[in-house]
């Protein structure tokens, strides 16, 4: 599979994604149940698909407008970094849900051409797979006499 959640800081390798998704957790609330400043942490549902030649992450982010999501590859395009918010007006005031979420890309990917769609709250990210080349065989010539000295950095 080209797609798995990446947790750099976590030892429990994903677990903790799913403790702020707002669902219980062994029968214990999230921490989403819990108000702090008008503020609450959220984890969109995704669905992961692909084929032989392209990869195709969907998010459901439903009331997120396209300027609220940013999407960024870090780690030389091997890390998918998703962050987003969205503001809902409650009677007097407003409550704003954020997210943000990373996924490790695998290295078929051509992250140069991944792209990004919004529409009817679902944003859809696809790219492209890498042409598999065949192995290919390099004979070294070997030449007599001292070899060459380390090069200065």
């Amino acid at each position: 599979m080209s797609l798995s959640l990446w947790n750099n800081n976590s030892p429990f390798g994903g677990f903790d994604d799913d403790f702020f998704s707002g669902s219980p957790v062994f029968g214990i609330p999230a921490l989403t149940a819990f108000k702090n400043d008008n503020l609450l942490h959220s984890s969109p549902r995704y669905e992961v698909s692909e084929n032989s030649k392209q990869f195709r992450l969907a998010v459901d982010v439903p009331g997120v407008k396209a300027n609220d999501i940013k999407v960024d590859l870090e780690r030389d395009g091997r890390v998918l970094h998703m962050t987003g918010h969205r503001k809902v007006e409650k009677e007097n005031s407003f409550e704003e849900y954020k997210f943000e979420k990373r996924f490790a890309l695998g290295n078929d990917l051509d992250t140069t051409k991944l792209t990004a769609n919004l529409s009817d709250g679902v944003l859809v990210l696809t790219a492209p797979k890498k042409e598999k080349e065949e192995p290919k065989a390099t004979t070294v010539p070997i030449t007599l006499g001292e070899a060459p000295a380390l090069m200065d950095e």
